[in-house]
């Protein structure tokens, strides 16, 4: 794997990094999990060094022929869904501006300027372009997280972004890592934008609840003895 990343990342030399791989791969004693790794890499670099999303889907593609009906093969489903169809897609994903989200803490407090990089009339563009490739695909993971911040932070409708973070949440095989990012975000937008405290300290609960060694955990903490110093106030 050493020889194969220095041939893409190096050398930028992807046929012979995929060749090496694949080597790894034929190898008798090379673990499944092993597999799986050496597969999920090669797409890394299909994406990131020669920005070919339908090179990064036949190695995807590769792990579910080879370990067929496995949790393996499921996750390199999902991460299938979540590629981009095209070239084109993968260049406007790269070339997006970020958009700002909301943190718990400090931040919490001070609004996000719609003028920040993303026009009203630009965010319904966008948070259109996310609907149609949600029809396309609803587990679309990137682009429902994406909808849901347009929603929330520059479509004025946070309700709105606060369904689709649910919809992200019950979505099977997560992250947990994800997870406990998009409960936060929950809770800043009720806090922030529905102006609903106590909606967003049972959210924070929540947060701590399942996810207590998470860094957003420790953000809800402070926030929760804030907003209950709010309330003695």
């Amino acid at each position: 794997m050493m020889l194969a990343d220095l041939y893409a990342n190096q050398f930028n030399d992807l046929p012979e990094a995929e060749q090496t791989v694949l080597e790894i791969c034929d190898q008798p004693r090379t673990t499944p999990s092993q597999i799986s790794i050496a597969l999920h890499r090669l797409a890394d670099w299909h994406l990131k060094v020669a920005h070919r999303p339908e090179a990064a889907r036949r190695a995807l593609q590769a792990i579910c022929d080879r370990l067929p009906n496995s949790h393996l093969a499921h996750m390199a489903h999902l991460r299938l869904n979540q590629l981009p169809a095209n070239a084109e897609e993968l260049r406007e994903r790269q070339s997006s501006a970020p958009i700002p989200m909301p943190a718990l803490g400090d931040q919490l407090d001070e609004p996000f300027p719609l003028e920040s990089g993303v026009s009203r009339q630009k965010a319904a563009d966008m948070a259109n372009g996310c609907v149609e490739k949600l029809k396309a695909d609803p587990n679309n993971v990137a682009a429902r997280e994406k909808l849901s911040r347009l929603f929330a932070e520059r479509l004025g409708q946070p309700d709105l972004g606060i369904e689709q973070v649910m919809l992200l949440l019950n979505m099977p095989e997560q992250p947990d890592a994800k997870r406990a990012e998009w409960l936060s975000w929950a809770a800043a937008w009720h806090i922030r934008y529905r102006e609903d405290p106590q909606t967003g300290r049972n959210v924070l609960e929540r947060l701590i609840r399942e996810f207590p060694d998470s860094p957003q955990a420790l953000s809800a903490r402070r926030r929760i003895r804030l907003i209950d110093m709010e309330s003695a106030g």
